[in-house]
């Protein structure tokens, strides 16, 4: 809807303001309709302007004035783009004025930081935490990638800045591997925004996911190499290490252990994997002989929920000072090469090493393999065979996981 003035011959104004606006016709196209507002002022021209508009809306079949008024900002809408005025300002002001009209509602709107937020809120209660860990290390490195731009709409992100946040993470000496779980997670985030309604299209739907030929398989340790390392850890590290390889538990899990998830009594360990999703309980693993005795020789704080390790428990895997750099560093005292393969290293960024902490739950599954355990248990206890807490195992399962780990060498008896 639009007001202005007419000219006489003389190229006078006239007194009287006018308007024009779109109505549907029988057909369905848009009819302009144009009219007298009977107003000398354009102030009071537009407000008689609107009604007029509305009163032919009605006359024309549009429906109620709901219906009429949500019609009138669409028309404004074709009529700014027919003048090439339409942009991201005026487009955000008529959806949200026809999101009120139609629901009553302000029209709501995020910024990325925002539905960041919002969707870590749903997934720390829906997903598994290591799962959750990621998806905030992944967002917070995105948001910091975009800089100021993580504080505009939603609709401001593009493919460019989806496709040049994974080109940086490659180029800071991610595998292509780690690069596509990013990739992924960042398809996810915006994905659920498009089914909230909040964007039209996700932008990362048309990237392509990178070569993964650069990522590095882990290698297991040595029994020799394990030895060398427990003879060389602190009390605590030496702990984690035998809960590796000889339990299959991983860097966090083992750290984050309290007292609760020791039962000497019934020689297990029993606790929920970080890696589980939140549907599954309680895992149980039989402790080998060398781990009872470690426990017997450093027994669990008797309160619950102690840390089993308390200088480790709840610090971060990665960075600094993080666990797998403290592994890392006792590895380099022990005299054990990474392995690194420098080869297939992007140039300029960090190189992935083959052996890690996580190579003891490799060397776990190893030792299982080489001690003929079963195929079908040693599935279950590298995969950790679950439970409920109401619900244990039958002797029969619980002997036949017992055996299977008994098969292992004994690292403390190699050491002596």
């Amino acid at each position: 809807m639009n007001v202005y003035r007419k000219k006489n011959r003389s190229g006078v104004y006239l007194p009287n303001w006018y308007c024009f606006f779109r109505v549907p016709g029988p057909d369905g196209k848009a009819i302009q309709i144009n009219r007298s507002t009977g107003k000398t002022t354009k102030k009071d021209a537009v407000i008689a302007a609107r009604f007029l508009e509305e009163a032919v809306l009605k006359e024309a079949g549009a429906g109620d004035a709901k219906s009429g008024a949500i019609y009138s900002k669409l028309t404004e809408a074709g009529e700014l783009a027919m003048r090439g005025k339409l942009n991201l300002g005026h487009a955000r002001r008529i959806l949200g004025e026809i999101t009120e009209i139609s629901e009553d509602e302000n029209l709501v709107d995020y910024t990325l930081r925002q539905w960041v937020d919002e969707w870590m809120k749903e997934k720390e209660a829906t997903t598994k935490k290591a799962t959750v860990a990621f998806y905030k290390s992944t967002t917070k490195a995105f948001i910091s990638h975009l800089g100021s731009k993580a504080d505009l709409p939603l609709e401001a992100i593009t493919t460019k800045d989806v496709r040049g946040f994974r080109d940086s993470a490659r180029k800071l000496g991610n595998t292509g591997k780690t690069c596509n779980h990013k990739l992924k997670a960042l398809r996810s985030l915006l994905e659920d925004a498009v089914k909230a309604d909040l964007l039209l299209r996700n932008p990362a739907i048309s990237i392509k996911s990178l070569s993964e030929e650069d990522s590095v398989e882990r290698e297991p340790f040595t029994l020799d190499q394990i030895m060398a390392l427990v003879a060389c850890a602190d009390t605590e590290w030496k702990g984690m290490i035998l809960l590796g390889a000889l339990a299959g538990l991983r860097l966090q899990d083992a750290a984050c252990l309290v007292s609760d998830n020791v039962d000497t009594e019934r020689r297990v360990l029993h606790f929920v994997p970080m890696k589980t999703d939140r549907k599954k309980t309680v895992v149980e693993i039989p402790m080998h002989p060398d781990l009872f005795q470690y426990f017997e020789d450093n027994p669990p704080p008797p309160f619950k929920k102690t840390p089993i390790f308390p200088s480790l428990a709840g610090k971060s895997p990665g960075g600094r000072e993080g666990l797998s750099w403290q592994f890392g560093i006792l590895m380099d005292e022990v005299g054990i090469d990474r392995q690194t393969d420098k080869v297939k290293a992007h140039k300029g960024a960090r190189a992935t090493p083959k052996l890690s902490f996580h190579s003891l739950r490799h060397t776990f599954t190893s030792l299982l393999a080489k001690a003929d355990v079963p195929q079908e248990v040693r599935m279950k206890m590298t995969g950790h065979m679950e439970s409920t807490t109401h619900q244990k195992y039958t002797h029969q399962e619980m002997s036949t996981l017992r055996e299977g780990v008994e098969r292992l060498p004994s690292i403390g008896q190699r050491q002596s």
